[in-house]
């Protein structure tokens, strides 16, 4: 919400207190002829001020339709204006929980292939995935450990008793800390961010240490990796326009694209961007570690890049903001009509680019609550700037809080039928 040249309206659904929150920015102070009203229908407001009208779709039908709502006289004369709306009562019915992952297995079509996204090459041919497959969650080895020591009426041996049972006895078993899923062709394993596949089912795919320039489309014409430390995995490049698509595991043997990158055929017909599959991934790490700060570091650590610090706020928020339509408008204008933006799923959070080392000095530290999460560099980057641009969206009294900047990380939705 720019405050310095451009009308901005800002809504927020808050579900738990039953209301909607509702900011609207002026490009000069409030006078006789702002005015801000509810449409009859309770799902848009209107601001008028200086000879201009402006529309915003609010995320959730607003009780009180068809009122004009009042200008508080501390806010007589500023810039800032705020309204607290109460949410219909038919807003109030239970609905289905809408799922946050993209690209659930659920979603992907059966038969259906993998291109890179910035040139459309197939990458994993049509036909070549005959199922689509979950992955567990990250501690899934722990729970079944957990579950075997643990479960009713089994007698455990003296190991178990002892908590001495060795590794190999819980790999036996299928859960130990060396078990890992590898690929099978023919099958395509979702995971939270990355699609993962058989080597012998991709196709155009470059393999490297390091660039694309340094890389084969044979894996096995690669330098020896028998370097000290080996490396655990290659990077692995589209072909055609060198752009990288993911990682090969040395490890499972697997394909690790990132959803990002890539386009397939899914039920929604959407493909997920990297805040999507960021804001998929903190959700779980809540869920799984009840820890709501993690640090978002680089995979590979260049000089200039930087980590992000991030406190989650609310991991379940809808907004609609008019910024974005405006920010193209001319301010000589005399009436603007954009179209109302739609309302947005997204996660709230305090966030802030610290150094690498910082970063590290943080994870080290006994008192540490955050829980790291790696992305690319180039999609660090692009966090970033997606958090900066949802800062800007905000009402101007609300984008900083001590040290951190507010944000807003988009959400997938999944579309509940």
């Amino acid at each position: 919400m720019n405050s310095s040249g451009h009308y901005a309206l800002y809504a927020e659904l808050l579900a738990n207190i039953r209301q909607i929150s509702l900011a609207a920015s002026l490009p000069s102070a409030s006078d006789a002829s702002t005015q801000v009203a509810l449409s009859a229908d309770g799902r848009t407001v209107e601001l008028r001020h200086g000879g201009r009208d402006h529309h915003l779709t609010l995320p959730a039908k607003a009780g009180l339709g068809g009122t004009l709502l009042p200008i508080q006289d501390k806010q007589k004369g500023t810039r800032a204006l705020s309204w607290r709306l109460p949410l219909d009562a038919a807003s109030l019915s239970p609905s289905h929980q809408a799922d946050h992952t993209p690209w659930s297995a659920t979603d992907l079509g059966p038969d259906s292939g993998v291109a890179c996204r910035q040139c459309s090459t197939n990458v994993v041919p049509a036909g070549s995935v005959k199922a689509w497959k979950d992955l567990p969650s990250e501690n899934w080895a722990e729970m079944m450990e957990f579950w075997h020591c643990h479960k009713p009426d089994h007698h455990h041996s003296h190991e178990e008793e002892t908590g001495k049972a060795d590794e190999q006895t819980l790999a036996a078993r299928g859960y130990g800390a060396s078990s890992v899923i590898s690929a099978q062709e023919g099958v395509g394993f979702v995971d939270l961010t990355t699609l993962l596949f058989a080597e012998s089912d991709c196709r155009s795919v470059t393999f490297s240490l390091s660039t694309f320039e340094q890389g084969s489309t044979d894996r096995q014409r690669l330098p020896s990796t028998d370097a000290t430390p080996q490396p655990r995995s290659l990077n692995v490049f589209c072909s055609s326009c060198q752009t990288q698509l993911g990682f090969f595991n040395l490890r499972t043997s697997a394909v690790t694209l990132l959803k990002w990158q890539i386009s397939s055929q899914s039920t929604s017909g959407a493909v997920p961007g990297i805040p999507e599959c960021l804001a998929a991934t903190l959700i779980s790490t809540i869920s799984r570690s009840g820890s709501s700060k993690s640090l978002i570091t680089p995979i590979l650590i260049p000089v200039q890049d930087d980590a992000i610090h991030i406190w989650v706020l609310n991991s379940s928020i809808v907004y609609s903001s008019s910024s974005s339509s405006n920010s193209s408008n001319s301010s000589n204008s005399s009436s603007s009509n954009a179209a109302p933006q739609q309302r947005t799923p997204a996660i709230k959070l305090l966030y802030r680019a610290i150094p690498c080392a910082e970063a590290d000095k943080l994870l080290e530290a006994v008192t540490c609550d955050a829980q790291e999460i790696n992305l690319p560099a180039q999609a660090l980057r692009e966090v970033l700037r997606h958090l900066g641009e949802s800062n800007a969206r905000l009402p101007p009294t609300e984008r900083v809080f001590k040290e951190w900047k507010v944000g807003l990380l988009t959400r997938w939705e999944s579309k509940v039928v």
